[in-house]
């Protein structure tokens, strides 16, 4: 692969609140060029700006929330463009959701709850949930 250069990236909390944002604004925010975001457009299914008069497109807050996300997915976690699309079909709630249980997981040792003492009955409901959780996430890849 390539080496990308990283765009340079607003907080979302950082972004001025107004209710549409121009294209020039969200390639600001993002570190994108606008030309980038008019091709996302057409790779993610998601990402549907508002077009008013002539055809100008008006992009909202949950719009740059998404566009940081996608910056997110390919220039830091190094997702191909189908992969970061397969990775956001289930809305940015549940990939917020799966990284937080990513990081519950990663926990070193002496954070989690179980012991090395703990017999293998007291630790398998937790690796059943995480298996339960792997397989939920790979039929909904498959879907």
């Amino acid at each position: 692969m390539a080496n990308r250069t990283r765009p340079r990236t607003i907080r979302l909390d950082e972004i001025p609140k107004k209710i549409y944002y121009s294209i020039s604004e969200a390639s600001d925010y993002t570190g994108v060029e606008p030309h980038v975001l008019r091709y996302w457009e057409t790779k993610f299914s998601r990402l549907n700006p508002k077009r008013v008069g002539g055809n100008q497109r008006k992009y909202t807050r949950g719009d740059l929330e998404l566009l940081l996300e996608i910056v997110n997915l390919l220039y830091n976690e190094g997702y191909t463009l189908d992969g970061a699309e397969r990775k956001l079909r289930g809305g940015l709630q549940a990939l917020r959701a799966e990284r937080n249980s990513e990081k519950v997981e990663a926990a070193p040792p002496s954070e989690t709850p179980a012991s090395d003492s703990a017999s293998p009955a007291a630790r398998e409901p937790y690796d059943l949930a995480a298996i339960k959780r792997d397989l939920q996430e790979i039929l909904r890849l498959l879907e």
